[in-house]
């Protein structure tokens, strides 16, 4: 999403869905974009004891009313937000007329809910079900629009998804006040501190350790080629979706944005991927920015850095590890028998980082 040209916003008439137009129109009048609302009538909304002639005539009268609604609404938007808004109402399943449409659009805005939360409930929401396929970034207004985004949190794990989040971020919110976080791991920590080893070391290995991360992310902002005046960096310790909501608290975010990992649909279905999770949390306005499936040509070199580092950085933690476990073997007199004194474990770390 280099340029924002062209936005789909999905209503359903409900307050959480005209919320997510009056964003788009915002977003349109900043952006200088094309707007189009849409409207899905879903045939499954009719009487399914009615005969086929009467389902048919319930669904036109549905779909003239919605299309009236539609261009009463799109004249609103107009006179509030000086964007002239194209309307479309379309008949079929919602999940999938929203792929289709969002296929020719740089965003698709929708909102949290809808009108049947029950439904919701049983069959999971529309947004989290077009994550798994849509090739558009996807944003889901949680808040009236007050005004163009001001704070912006872009989470990012030096993969190509945080690279493409974090072109999105300032393409999205150009203008606003942009922090990019990264959440550290405290498995290596706790290794450490299981393996008793000073407090001392300890935290010169977490010093270095957040040196090294917040190097990283200022290498890969510059290679994006961003202006670094409106932009920050943070870090956080923990599980990544716990640490990105927290540090939305404390900014006071308006925005997150995240990437989305490319993972088989097994794995999604049963876990779920941090972008879900993040967009079922999240008390702001959350934008799913899906992989791109080919990465533009001048980023290719800065990926590769990162997926090197990225290999580095694990092949650390292995060799931590493996040092731990040996420091804490029992040692070998030159007779062949293990002695009961063990080597200190804090001495492997730190001929790991000197």
């Amino acid at each position: 999403m280099n340029s924002l040209r062209s936005i789909l916003a999905a209503t359903d008439f409900s307050v959480d869905g005209n919320n997510a137009v009056h964003r788009a129109a915002l977003l349109a009048r900043q952006h200088d974009a094309r707007l189009s609302i849409l409207h899905v009538v879903t045939p499954a909304g009719s009487n399914p004891w009615r005969g086929w002639l009467w389902r048919s005539i319930d669904i036109d009268h549905e779909s003239a009313q919605a299309r009236a609604t539609l261009r009463r609404f799109a004249d609103e938007i107009t006179s509030r937000h000086d964007v002239v808004a194209k309307v479309e109402v379309r008949i079929g399943d919602a999940d999938a007329e929203l792929l289709r449409a969002s296929e020719s659009v740089d965003l698709l805005v929708l909102g949290e809910r809808g009108n049947n939360p029950f439904k919701d409930l049983l069959i999971g929401k529309a947004a989290h079900r077009l994550l798994r396929t849509c090739r558009t970034p996807v944003l889901v207004v949680k808040q009236a629009a007050q005004g163009p985004y001001r704070r912006v949190l872009v989470p990012i794990d030096f993969t190509p998804s945080s690279n493409t989040a974090i072109r999105s971020a300032a393409s999205l919110a150009a203008g606003a006040s942009i922090q990019f976080f990264h959440a550290l791991s405290p498995m290596r920590e706790a290794v450490l501190r299981e393996a008793d080893v000073p407090t001392d070391i300890i935290r010169e290995y977490r010093s270095r350790e957040e040196a090294g991360a917040r190097a990283r992310m200022r290498r890969g902002v510059a290679r994006l080629g961003l202006d670094s005046r409106s932009t920050s960096f943070a870090l956080g310790r923990g599980p990544v979706v716990q640490s990105t909501l927290l540090q939305a608290q404390a900014l006071d975010a308006d925005l997150i944005v995240a990437g989305k990992q490319r993972r088989s649909k097994v794995a999604g279905f049963f876990l779920g991927s941090v972008g879900s999770r993040l967009l079922a949390a999240s008390r702001c306005d959350t934008v799913i920015v899906p992989n791109p499936l080919r990465e533009p040509q001048s980023s290719s070199a800065a990926d590769r850095n990162a997926v090197i580092e990225t290999a580095s950085l694990h092949r650390g933690a292995a060799a931590l590890a493996d040092a731990l476990t040996s420091a804490q073997a029992p040692a070998t007199t030159k007779h062949g028998r293990q002695s009961s004194q063990r080597r200190p474990a804090w001495a492997a770390v730190a001929r790991l980082y000197p």
